[in-house]
């Protein structure tokens, strides 16, 4: 009998296991190989009154929200906070809510791909959907993204404040995670 309730423990431990690596995603990433990501010390986020907060439309909450969590992670890879003007990247992002019509125009703002056709910014989109968080990295010179990273957020209004915030956490740590990227080789 002690070798069936050996089995038992051990099957128990690993299902639960199952499961959480099961559910857990991983965020999409590309990004400019011409960029030297091994000179990015300092980063900054758009300052509220720039023209980015105007690229869509959200709470001064969500994006505290979005920010706090940006700042943890940047602080935890050993990245320095500073001001927008000095900064080697700038970091910008982008709720997606019930329509990715609005992606476009956000698109357009980091430089995501300048002169695209409509196929072409189909392209940029074709793996983004509906309740997504899309996080970019910009050339702090020509404002232009050099890394981006999306992934899937779950911000149910039916979720407690507490919920949401650890969502949004968990997200932006799955992004992050993947800057700076190895090069390709």
């Amino acid at each position: 009998m002690p070798i069936i309730k050996k089995i038992i423990f051990i099957i128990a431990l690993f299902i639960p296991a199952l499961f959480i690596t099961g559910c857990s995603t991983s965020p999409d990433t590309s990004f400019n190989n011409e960029f030297n990501f091994a000179n990015v010390k300092t980063y900054s986020l758009f300052p509220r009154e720039s023209k980015f907060t105007e690229l869509q439309e959200m709470s001064d909450f969500q994006r505290n929200r979005i920010e706090l969590a940006v700042e943890q992670q940047m602080e935890l890879q050993q990245f320095s906070y500073t001001h927008f003007e000095q900064a080697d990247v700038i970091i910008s992002y982008f709720l997606v809510g019930n329509s990715l019509r609005e992606l476009q125009k956000y698109n357009k703002g980091v430089k995501a791909c300048l002169g695209c056709s409509q196929n072409e910014q189909a392209a940029l989109n074709k793996d983004i959907r509906t309740s997504m968080l899309v996080l970019d990295v910009l050339d702090s010179e020509k404002k232009r993204s050099i890394f981006r990273g999306y992934t899937k957020v779950d911000l149910d209004p039916k979720n407690t404040s507490e919920e949401n915030q650890q969502e949004t956490i968990e997200a932006v740590q799955l992004i992050l995670s993947q800057f700076p990227p190895s090069p390709k080789k």
